[in-house]
């Protein structure tokens, strides 16, 4: 079984955001130009507190929906803004708000809605395995190798038991939103070789949990 396109697209993201970072990294210009923007955004943050952090949550929550969508880029403005602690609990409550909702989303409206946000393909091989397999550590795995909005989607239109999905959904954010922070730590502290590594160690992670779950699909 192949990646699909979503990994494509992902890739495609990651790739971009590791070159800017590395460019931000090392050029004392753009470096320069990046913590101008923090500033400002740290001066409105401060003037619309609770505002901001809504808006940070409800923009978390859009990436956990929308593969075309990514919060990636904030998470350095909030370790600036309120530091690590509280940037990753609204991490991860947006995350975990977007992943309900696109559960929700899913199994009120169907596949209709599904088909016009995700390849069909994909969706249909895991709606047709999670069909017959849907187990709490198969679906636990499965939220952990695809950090995106297609195991919500196949899951809330094969209406699995929510009380169920969402612990799972919440325990498979934290290392994301932990990664995410720790990342977004190094890009403040202009620490290119360190951000390097820790990116690729959580794709590792992330790759290993992906090949299990390919495993597991073929041995069905």
């Amino acid at each position: 079984m192949s990646h699909h396109p979503l990994h494509h697209r992902r890739i495609g993201v990651i790739v971009l955001f590791l070159a800017a970072v590395v460019a931000v990294a090392t050029s004392d210009v753009l470096h320069g130009a990046f913590m101008d923007v923090l500033h400002v955004a740290e001066r409105v943050m401060r003037a619309y507190p609770r505002a901001g952090m809504a808006l940070f949550v409800v923009l978390a929550a859009m990436s956990a929906m929308l593969s075309f969508f990514s919060a990636a880029a904030l998470v350095p403005i909030g370790v600036y803004v309120w530091g690590p602690t509280t940037t990753l609990l609204l991490l991860w409550a947006g995350g975990a708000t977007g992943g309900a909702g696109g559960y929700w989303m899913a199994r009120t409206l169907g596949r209709r809605i599904v088909k016009r946000l995700v390849p069909e393909a994909p969706f249909r091989r895991y709606e047709s395995f999670f069909r017959e397999r849907a187990q709490w550590r198969t679906v636990l795995l499965f939220r952990l190798a695809l950090q995106s909005e297609l195991p919500s989607y196949v899951l809330g239109v094969l209406r699995y038991p929510f009380p169920r999905y969402l612990p799972m959904m919440v325990l498979a954010e934290l290392p994301y939103v932990l990664f995410a922070v720790y990342l977004g730590e190094t890009i403040l502290e202009r620490n290119a070789g360190v951000f390097v590594v820790a990116l690729v160690a959580g794709l590792l992670l992330t790759f290993v949990a992906f090949r299990r779950l390919q495993r597991e699909m073929r041995e069905a």
